[in-house]
């Protein structure tokens, strides 16, 4: 035992933590504080252009659009730290969304709205135990896994959107607190959450040690396999809870949903600087990500920019924003 506890200590966070635990600290508050003066910059550039841009209530839509993508991108954060990657996630919202909104006609809203985010973290848990008792890569595993899930989500809803949602649904997940949309309420609430459990918990310091190094992680006595499918449950969890949140602000369930939300949910967790090899990640800068997306997106239908210019505008964001990351920690 006294074997492990040392590689554990040495092995996993390196011999020169006491040294260099100030400096990360140092650079990650920057990267942070580098994401929140973007946001800022894209607020204030596009309220001098359309002054109503910076009225309170478009600024709360503008949380509101990045909810769905923020709460995605919070569960793939979980994954990436592993090393892996979930591109099941959007067919996931599907098929939750399509369960959801059919319990919805027969039981309490609460239970339908749980029985989506089940519906969810099962899809999370079939991935994470293909990928760790198949050992075939998570890219492999969860691109034939979205092809799966999309389909099931078709038989499900039987090729048709679900409608007639109840309204007692609708009001759980799209109504108002305090005149805050409830999705905004419940990514604030889940990127404090889920940046608690990383930074503050041992699971998430076992998490980012398997994203580390796999082998030393095991070595260190941890338990591989189960931290890994955890991930993947977690990512599946809160595609379930983004698709009942689709449902709700809809009104409907439509066996399509999600097919957009992968590669933007990508986007905005490498965007917040989250290492796509694994081992470093953050929630918080997940979370602005997808509010820096939200705000772009916004921002650029003000001024009336066709959709497509869009895309083009938004992924040279991302490429421009990966390259000033990669030249920051070049740096350093």
């Amino acid at each position: 035992m006294s074997n492990h506890a040392t590689l554990d200590r040495e092995s996993l966070n390196g011999p020169g933590l006491a040294a260099a635990g100030p400096r990360v600290d140092v650079a990650a508050v920057a990267r942070q504080a580098g994401l929140v003066g973007v946001i800022v910059v894209l607020v204030l550039g596009f309220g001098l252009a359309r002054p109503l841009f910076l009225d309170g209530g478009n600024l709360i839509n503008v949380l509101l659009q990045s909810s769905v993508v923020g709460v995605l991108a919070l569960g793939q954060t979980f994954v990436l730290i592993t090393g892996g990657i979930d591109l099941s996630i959007g067919s996931t919202v599907a098929m939750a969304a399509v369960v959801s909104g059919l319990l919805s006609h027969a039981v309490p809203a609460p239970v339908a709205i749980l029985g989506g985010i089940a519906v969810g973290a099962l899809a999370g848990l079939a991935n994470g135990f293909l990928i760790t008792m198949t050992k075939i890569t998570p890219f492999i595993i969860t691109l034939g896994t979205m092809s799966i899930y999309a389909g099931l989500a078709l038989i499900i809803a039987g090729g048709q959107a679900v409608y007639d949602i109840p309204a007692a649904f609708q009001d759980l997940l799209a109504g108002r607190v305090l005149g805050i949309p409830i999705p905004v309420l419940l990514f604030v609430l889940l990127t404090v959450v889920a940046a608690v459990c990383l930074r503050r918990t041992v699971f998430g310091e076992h998490l980012t040690a398997v994203g580390g190094n796999a082998e030393v992680a095991r070595l260190a006595g941890i338990n591989v396999k189960r931290f890994t499918a955890s991930a993947y449950v977690l990512s599946g969890a809160t595609a379930g809870l983004a698709g009942t949140i689709l449902v709700a602000r809809l009104g409907a369930a439509d066996p399509t949903l999600g097919a957009d939300l992968l590669l933007t949910a990508i986007a905005a967790t490498v965007m917040g600087g989250t290492k796509l090899a694994g081992g470093e990640g953050s929630m918080s800068g997940a979370a602005f990500g997808a509010i820096i997306i939200a705000t772009l997106t916004a921002g650029l239908t003000t001024l009336n920019v066709q959709a497509f210019y869009q895309q083009v505008a938004v992924g040279a964001a991302i490429i421009i924003a990966l390259l000033v990351d990669q030249l920051a920690r070049g740096r350093r």
